[in-house]
């Protein structure tokens, strides 16, 4: 029984990893904007000798990919807010109401999808145990959702005239 949990676990992380590999090919990779981004981390963590350098590598990784999701965060809240300041100039009080709820339901859609990242990737990493690869495989998940969520934002808030990154 013990022997089936943990090939069930390793195979678990081995799909994570890939997924997040894909993942990344997909969006960091087409960033070349930003240097410390545009590297591939796949490449990064091609150089790894053990599962502590996985785990450094990965970890990395996420912190990459939350600080480019702050940095669009950051952005389409700036427009909204510049959306509010333009209807106050305007003076008209429902667009400025109007642009005030799309701040708060955006803030209130990041609080819950923290809360969701949060819970799925302890429930990923606890398919692994306690083992040393737990570290890589909450990384790599946090760091594929943290991809997801960037994409979300976008397709959500961006437009021709509003880049977000």
């Amino acid at each position: 029984m013990q022997f089936r949990k943990m090939r069930i676990g390793l195979m678990t992380s081995l799909l994570l990893v890939a997924t997040y590999l894909a993942l990344v090919n997909g969006s960091v990779a087409q960033q070349p904007a930003n240097p410390a981004v545009a590297a591939s981390p796949e490449r990064a963590c091609d150089k790894a000798q053990s599962q502590i350098d996985l785990n450094q590598c990965s970890g990395e990784q996420y912190h990459l990919a939350d600080d480019r999701l702050n940095a669009v965060y950051r952005k389409a809240l700036d427009f909204l807010q510049k959306d509010v300041s333009d209807a106050q100039t305007r003076k008209d009080v429902e667009e400025e109401k109007y642009n005030q709820i799309a701040i708060e339901k955006l803030k209130k859609a990041e609080r819950a999808w923290i809360q969701y990242r949060d819970l799925h990737c302890d429930a990923a990493r606890h398919q692994v145990g306690a083992g040393s690869m737990a570290p890589m495989v909450w990384a790599f998940c946090m760091a594929g959702t943290t991809l997801h969520r960037i994409e979300e934002l976008k397709d959500a808030y961006e437009n021709p005239d509003r880049k977000l990154e």
